[in-house]
């Protein structure tokens, strides 16, 4: 989730009678392009988890372990760097070269007086 809601690009990239499902909090405003939504005949739908019966929950916890054991779910893109390479990760973020996430390891060390 993000707390951007580009709903001009999303409709953009929305495909003839498409739906947006928008996952926002209360103070959320984004703006409705109201114009092409109407002319591409798209929706746009509102979505709370909380709000999801405990069979829907289970109709949908059971459609990702399909996904998953098919392969089919794949997760965001994940560049594993050690923590000593924090600098080169906040440069490659700052110049747009990562799709995905950084993700940070911490190797610890344990002192030879404690294994």
């Amino acid at each position: 989730t993000s707390a951007a809601n580009d709903l001009e690009k999303a409709v953009e990239l929305l495909a003839w009678r498409g739906r947006i499902v928008v996952l926002a909090g209360m103070a959320t405003r984004p703006v409705l392009p109201a114009g092409p939504l109407y002319l591409k005949d798209c929706s746009v739908v509102g979505f709370a988890i909380s709000q999801a019966t405990a069979a829907e929950l289970a109709a949908a916890a059971e459609t990702i372990g399909t996904l998953l054991a098919a392969g089919r779910l794949l997760p965001p893109a994940t560049v594993p760097l050690p923590l000593s390479a924090a600098a080169e990760a906040h440069g490659r973020l700052e110049r747009g070269e990562v799709r995905g996430k950084i993700l940070l390891r911490v190797d610890r060390t344990v002192p030879s007086d404690r294994t």
